[in-house]
This record gives structure tokens, sequence and C-alpha cells, in this order.
């Protein structure tokens, strides 16, 4: 039985340097398709202007994303009942309910709130993208936001990425309950205002809003301050996590877009040569480390660029990590 193909690209692994693991000031070197003769050009089918557009769209649509996932850790925090609290500290482990509500949400997300983002995403790159093939073809060209790539990419992240949200925030409640009910036990209704504040954040976000109470009343400061300082610095990570999660998912889907518009326009004929894609960073101060070194890099249109994350090792165009701004530019090479 063949193995089937990872429509990110995962399984594909990148001809380019790891920026992260070259020698400090070192430049990445530059790296180029194999076997492309000097008479040929590069000619753009779209240049930096997709980044605005990328910025542009994720700026219009991350607040939804973000606002949903807002209001569902508020429910989720409102839903821990005080009988659930006692019994989370005499199993020490997390009710049952829980669980099944957090699997719920998280599934609902997917399929009620990204699935049609993704879709918007793809459609509206792939929609951009089509007027530049149509400028550089000369002829008109529709893209099709169906079919089995398309399918196959959705139904496979959807899928990785409810249990990833689910797993993360199981482990983050974990941890600060183990900490609560067997290092350091209190009452229910202190552990009901530990909790209530870490629920959506990943580990290492509860882990730091842990510390962050232990060291306040180490200092002190009465529980009403303690309280309303926690909350302050926990609702500054849930807007980080929710922006994160909502910028990196449609750049997926939008980055997705452009490139299965490229591969539907080289199927039907639209290109005169081959097309090779260049990395183009945001080119601003809050460009990365990692994806600095990449902006410029072109490779093949199937090969893979590094990606920052063991979940991400290659990728067939960004992110490379979470929170990435970056996106593509595609050239035909032409002959001279």
């Amino acid at each position: 039985m063949m193995r089937k193909t990872d429509p990110y690209g995962r399984d594909i692994p990148s001809a380019i340097p790891r920026p992260d693991v070259v020698s400090p000031g070192e430049i990445v070197p530059g790296y180029n398709p194999p076997g492309i003769p000097p008479w040929l050009k590069p000619i753009p089918i779209n240049t930096r202007n997709t980044q605005e557009v990328l910025r542009g769209y994720l700026n219009a649509n991350e607040p939804k994303i973000a606002r949903w996932l807002y209001s569902t850790w508020n429910a989720e925090r409102e839903a821990i009942k005080y009988q659930e609290l006692r019994n989370a500290i005499r199993d020490h482990e997390m009710p049952l309910e829980w669980l099944l509500q957090w699997q719920q949400d998280y599934s609902r997300f997917v399929v009620e709130v990204l699935d049609p983002e993704w879709r918007k995403a793809i459609q509206s790159a792939g929609t951009k993208m089509g007027e530049n093939i149509e400028a550089y073809a000369g002829r008109p060209f529709g893209f099709t936001p169906t079919g089995r790539r398309i399918e196959e990419w959705i139904q496979t992240w959807s899928g990785e990425l409810a249990v990833a949200l689910f797993d993360s925030q199981y482990r983050a409640m974990r941890a600060i309950l183990r900490y609560y009910t067997v290092d350091n036990p209190v009452s229910p209704d202190e552990l009901g205002r530990i909790l209530r504040p870490v629920i959506g954040l990943t580990p290492k976000q509860a882990e730091a809003v842990r510390r962050f109470r232990e060291n306040l009343i180490a200092e002190g400061l009465p529980l009403k301050a303690v309280e309303h300082q926690v909350l302050n610095y926990a609702g500054y990570l849930h807007r980080f996590r929710a922006l994160r999660i909502a910028r990196t998912e449609l750049s997926f889907s939008y980055n997705y877009g452009q490139l299965e518009a490229i591969r539907q326009a080289q199927e039907q004929g639209y290109f005169r040569g081959k097309v090779v894609k260049t990395w183009m960073t945001a080119e601003d101060e809050r460009t990365c480390d990692f994806c600095g070194p990449l902006d410029g890099q072109t490779i093949g249109l199937e090969e893979t660029f590094p990606g920052l994350t063991k979940k991400l090792p290659n990728v067939l165009a960004p992110p490379a990590h979470p929170l990435c701004r970056c996106t593509v530019g595609y050239q035909v090479l032409e002959r001279r």
C-alpha cells in the first residue's frame, strides 16, 4: 500500500539549509533548482504587492476567529461547577465533563469557524492570483476553489488541529491541577479561582501564570490585588494566543490558495516554462531571524522550504512557524 502524500509537504525534505542551524553570523547559502540552463530568465507572475494583500487579508479576518476563541474560553470558565472542583481535588484529575466539553468545543471551532474561513481565504487568494495569471498569459483564467488537493489539505489539517488544541489545553490544565491538588492543596473555591484564568492557555503560558501568582503572593500582596493582576496577565496571554491561532491558520490557507491557483494554471497550460517560487518576508523590523535568511530563496514549485517547528519541518509555502507573515512569489523561467 502506497503512503499518502502529505498535502503540506512536510514529508518532502527541503534543499535549503535551516537558518537556525547554521553558525551564528553565517549567511544561508542561496539555492536554485538544479538543471536550469543559463539562457532562461525568471518572469514574475506576482510581485511583492502580494505581501501587502496578505497582510490586509489577515488584518481584516483575524478578529472574527479571535472573538470566537475568547467567547469559547469564557464559556468554559463559567461552566466549571463547584462539585466538579471537589471531585478534581479528590481524584487529583480533571473531571470527564471538562474533557468532553473541550473536545466538543475545539471540534466545533474547526468545523464551524475555521473550515469556512480556510475556504474563504483559499478562494480569495486563488482569485487574486488568477488576476496575475491572466495578466501573464493574456487570457482568462478561472480558479476552482474545490478539488482533491484542497479537500485533502483541509481534512488533514482540521483533524490534526482539533486534537492539538485539545491536547495543549489538557496538558496545561492538568499540570496546574496537579500542582494545586498534590503539591500545594487548596480549597475548591480557591482552585476555581486559580484554574479559570488559565483555561485556553498553552502549558507554557499556564505555567507562567502560576509562577506570576506565586510571586505576587510571596510579595505579600492582598488576595484581591493578586487576583486582579493575575486576570490581567492571563487576559493578555489569551489575546496573544487567539491572535496567534487566527493569523497562523489564515496564513496557511491564503498561501495554499495561491499555490493551488498556480498548480491549476500549470495543469491547464498557462505557463510557457518551468514555474519556481521565491520566499518573501514582510521586510520590516518584525521579520524574525529564521525567516529573514529565507527571503529571496528560490526553489521548484513542488519543492519545500525549511520549517521552524517539529510539526512543520518542511513547508510547500509559508507559514514556517506560528505568527509567520511571509508569503511566496511565483516566476516562470523562459528563454532570454
